[in-house]
């Protein structure tokens, strides 16, 4: 048996963590502070026909200024905001929004260009193709002329990712639903004995399968959802980063 389908057993700290916690203020009400002006200007610069927007602090859409995006936002069908534009697009700039700006996922902010230069004239052909790969159920499994070596979807200025999370906004109503790939979440897999490569980025399809299948599994374990579990990943890797930041603080300061 390949060492990789071993499964493992969900941590105890990862069921109390959990536990502790509700699916929809801890996972749908995640907020990221969003600056819409940012993202906007540029997005009219490269003539990309999105405008994104989000909420104040009174709850009121907005698409100028600061705005605050949950991650509830995110998921294409979900009602909170009014999209004007096309959707697919509109789903990705959120989440690209929201995962650049949230103080948690520990991304520099970088502006996606969707665009093909290759095709004047079809600008958005490719990510539209994309779009359709990540529309079929199961997400991202079917082979074929649109995809790169890895076994994604050719999306031009999209990493592995942002392309996790927009498959995850895209499938609110799976039961195997993709989850949000993180370096952080890898690395806490990777010490609880998970057999794989540890850069995300390098993920191919077949591997962020793998992923997303070990956190399913944990969250049946665990009797949660997969969002909180991978959730609890990120947790789990900052609290050992600022545990260690503190022990080499507190040895300077007694050297």
């Amino acid at each position: 048996m390949d060492p990789r389908d071993e499964p493992l057993t969900v941590p105890d700290d990862c069921v109390r963590w959990c536990s502790a916690r509700d699916q929809g203020l801890a996972v749908l009400d995640d907020m990221a502070l969003v600056d819409l002006d940012w993202w906007n200007t540029r997005l009219d610069r490269h003539r990309i026909p999105v405008r994104i927007a989000g909420h104040d602090r009174d709850g009121h859409q907005i698409d100028t200024g600061t705005a605050h995006l949950s991650r509830s936002d995110l998921q294409r069908e979900s009602g909170t905001l009014e999209v004007d534009g096309e959707r697919d697009l509109t789903a990705l700039y959120l989440c690209a929004a929201w995962l650049y700006a949230h103080p948690h996922r520990g991304r520099a902010r970088r502006f996606v260009d969707v665009r093909t230069p290759s095709t004047p004239d079809q600008p958005f052909r490719v990510i539209t193709e994309a779009f359709a790969a990540c529309e079929r159920s199961p997400a991202l499994t079917d082979a074929g002329p649109f995809r790169q070596w890895s076994g994604w979807p050719k999306t031009p200025g999209v990493g592995p990712s942002l392309l996790s999370l927009y498959c995850w906004a895209t499938h609110p109503d799976s039961i195997w639903r993709p989850q949000l790939l993180d370096q952080q979440s890898v690395s806490t897999l990777l010490q609880h004995g998970w057999l794989e490569n540890p850069s995300a980025p390098q993920f191919t399809v077949a591997r962020y399968t793998r992923y997303t299948d070990l956190i399913h599994h944990w969250a049946a374990q665990a009797d949660t959802t997969a969002e909180l579990v991978e959730m609890w990943l990120t947790h789990h890797w900052r609290t050992q980063i600022a545990d260690a930041d503190r022990v080499r603080r507190g040895h300077r300061n007694n050297t």
